[in-house]
């Protein structure tokens, strides 16, 4: 049903409706839930622990030699990645 003059649907409808979205599905869905999986929106009380949203640094590898300084370089790297500004020489 739909009410007032522009045909809008009613509350019932709405809700019918909702019950089909593509919640989480993808990136771009129109509805997303609070929750640390890909496609769902964080909290703002997150903490990225890993319980309620994801690691912070999950899915980076830090690599090389502790004894040297490819190691450092590696996680200078995933920090760029981040967003971090290397500016280290």
């Amino acid at each position: 049903m739909a009410d007032g003059k522009f045909g809008r649907p009613d509350a019932v409808t709405v809700r019918e409706l909702h019950t089909n979205a593509d919640t989480d599905i993808q990136p771009d869905s129109i509805h997303h839930t609070l929750g640390p999986g890909y496609n769902q929106a964080a909290s703002g009380q997150h903490n990225h622990d890993g319980a309620n949203s994801p690691l912070l640094l999950e899915g980076f590898t830090i690599s090389g030699s502790k004894g040297g300084n490819a190691a450092l370089a590696s996680a200078i790297a995933a920090l760029v990645k981040l967003g971090a500004t290397d500016s280290t020489t």
